[in-house]
């Protein structure tokens, strides 16, 4: 599972609206296939990952951080695919609560003879998929409010200058989530007196990193 969530942290400012899941395929404690999402239209995780796979997905267990959708969206049911592709057991860490799967992805599964178990990972899955599976409960955005605050509780110097508040790990830790994120707001007076560029730059570079719209 644990390789499953780094390919699901791979997948995350890349492949929204499509939450951002990872896949493993094992066979004989072999890994012999990954898979991430790409950009939407593409094929999910465990397509991926059967594809990388090839024939040697037949008899194998499939690894993944969300339970397999059982329906027909951008792209066709993953639980099509685990099924065509012969594997034998599926394990996921969090059942999916979009009202087009919860649940119907497990049923369709053993309905088909394979076995399958969930729960392994489930709250760094679920920590790693807030913001999606927020969405899918409440059909709200997740929204993360952030600040920069001096001591004595200011957000600007007193003349109005722009002045750095935050730190150079703050920055680096600032820049890791936007890359995360679908889009990032500021005030009108932000944009005026700041000029921020709202770009994730992660490493100090904007450079092959996704970009949030703003």
């Amino acid at each position: 599972m644990q390789l499953a969530l780094e390919e699901g942290r791979r997948a995350l400012g890349w492949s929204s609206p499509n939450p951002a899941v990872g896949a493993v395929v094992v066979r004989d404690g072999e890994v012999v296939g990954t898979g991430r999402p790409p950009p939407p239209r593409g094929a999910h995780a465990e397509v991926g990952a059967l594809r990388a796979a090839g024939d040697r997905a037949r008899g194998a267990t499939v690894v993944v951080t969300l339970e397999p959708c059982a329906h027909t969206g951008r792209t066709p049911p993953c639980t099509a695919a685990l099924i065509d592709a012969g594997v034998a057991a599926v394990r996921y860490a969090i059942g999916d609560p979009d009202p087009n799967v919860s649940g119907a992805g497990r049923r369709a599964l053993e309905a088909a003879g394979i076995a399958v178990e969930a729960g392994d990972g489930a709250e760094e899955v679920a920590t790693q998929l807030e913001g999606y599976l927020h969405q899918r409960r409440t059909g709200r955005p997740f929204v993360i409010v952030k600040y920069a605050a001096s001591l004595d509780g200011r957000i600007a110097a007193s003349s109005g200058d722009s002045r750095w508040v935050s730190g150079p790990e703050t920055l680096a830790w600032a820049h890791e989530q936007r890359q995360g994120l679908d889009a990032i707001v500021v005030g009108a007076g932000a944009v005026v007196v700041d000029d921020p560029e709202l770009t994730a730059r992660p490493g100090g570079s904007a450079a092959g990193a996704p970009q949030p719209l703003r």
